[in-house]
């Protein structure tokens, strides 16, 4: 799977804006108020999320550890939340800002290894779980009426683990004679596009709606057999969120 930050470069071109005159905030005013300034927040939502892995492979002999050499693709969900904080500036009813934030996303999930089902018995398990997480966004977005409507784009990382463990649970007729260990753990650091829809409830305070689609890239996991041969193996995560939050503007 092949990865890039496009986010980043609209970030950039965002920044290289120009803050609004005067005149713009008095008609940003007239049109139902200014989003220009600072503003910082909490959030709370769900991500739900894939683990793409490969086979995992000894390149010495060539050898695949189950019987095949299938990609395998598993879900993986949890709680999403955190804190942001950013600056909007405002020209007339369009707003462009840069926002980072800081939180927890918390997928979980796991698999069997398809490729050892012809043994009967597959008990090879491939599990993802993370934490940390945190962005660096720009935003452009439409004052309509007293909402704003925005779309965001930037670099996005986070903190996972992942483990692939054959225990050889089932009898040796099924299960083979080795058992495996891997485990791989890395800040992966990706991109991220959403949109969304802010509006204000009171004078300082307001609150969103959003969503995000997150690409954060490949964990490389390694580890060895008990029968002494070592393995290695490349897991890709993205995910989806949905959140709700609120700001209070400076």
């Amino acid at each position: 799977m092949k990865h890039g930050i496009p986010g980043a470069v609209a970030l950039a071109a965002l920044l290289l804006l120009s803050m609004p005159s005067r005149a713009a905030d008095s008609q940003a005013a007239a049109s139902g108020g200014s989003w220009a300034g600072s503003y910082a927040g909490l959030y709370a939502g769900y991500g739900w999320g894939s683990a793409d892995a490969t086979a995992p492979f000894d390149p010495g002999p060539g050898f695949f550890y189950n019987f095949g050499g299938s990609r395998y693709e598993f879900s993986a969900g949890g709680f999403f939340g955190g804190g942001a904080a950013g600056y909007n500036w405002q020209r007339g009813s369009i707003v462009t800002g840069a926002e980072a934030e800081i939180g927890y996303l918390g997928l979980r999930g796991s698999s069997l290894d398809p490729n050892g089902v012809v043994t009967g018995f597959p008990d090879t398990t491939t599990s993802v779980k993370s934490g940390l997480f945190g962005a660096l966004t720009g935003r452009l977005g439409v004052a309509a009426g007293k909402a704003l409507v925005y779309a965001k784009g930037g670099a996005a990382l986070l903190k996972a683990k992942v483990e692939t463990i054959d225990p050889c649970v089932a009898p040796p007729a099924g299960c083979g004679v080795e058992t495996l260990f891997m485990s791989g753990s890395k800040t992966l650091l990706g991109w991220t596009v959403g949109a969304g829809v802010e509006w204000p409830v009171a004078p300082r305070w307001s609150v969103r709606a959003e969503i995000a689609y997150f690409d954060f890239g490949n964990i490389d996991t390694v580890g060895a057999s008990s029968g002494g041969a070592t393995y290695f193996q490349s897991v890709d995560v993205t995910a989806r969120a949905a959140r709700v939050g609120v700001n209070y503007r400076f």
